[in-house]
């Protein structure tokens, strides 16, 4: 005869959730609901983790976005991701002021690390790589300065 593990109850899961790492409210309230936890006191309990700063959306967003810098995103994927994940838009807004990134040499050095290669007349070339950059969250301004400049070392 089997021994059956005891339910967790939606407190103890939340609790080891941010334990792990910080986490906005949306996605705890999104990963509680997958486990059938959900309700007025689901949103009263996380209220409380909020009022004794075990939980923040500030916290969440600015952990968030220097991660995302990191490895290599630019400012549209990151506000289109802290958006999904619940932050609202004044936070953002907020957020991006604070933190006051050079996001031309943010892109540029993710453009060295991937091509090191200006395009020149090649389109094909050209469109490639302001592909990828557009992927990575660059706004066409960046990537144009980046691919119209006339040499490697040239950093505007």
């Amino acid at each position: 005869m089997k021994k059956e593990k005891p339910k967790r109850d939606y407190k103890m899961i939340a609790m080891d959730l941010l334990a792990r790492r910080e986490h906005s409210r949306r996605e705890l309230l999104d990963k509680l609901k997958v486990r059938g936890f959900e309700g007025e006191e689901v949103e009263a309990y996380l209220d409380r983790l909020a009022e004794r700063n075990l939980q923040s959306d500030q916290r969440f967003a600015r952990s968030f976005m220097r991660v995302r810098i990191e490895t290599g995103y630019g400012p549209l994927r990151i506000q289109q991701e802290l958006k999904k994940k619940g932050i609202d838009e004044h936070q953002i807004s907020l957020l991006f002021e604070e933190m006051d990134i050079d996001w031309y040499k943010t892109a540029l050095s993710i453009w060295q690390k991937k091509y090191n290669q200006l395009p020149g007349n090649d389109l094909k070339l050209k469109a490639k790589q302001a592909r990828f950059m557009q992927y990575r969250g660059f706004d066409f301004d960046t990537i144009n300065r980046i691919l119209s400049r006339t040499s490697i070392e040239s950093d505007e």
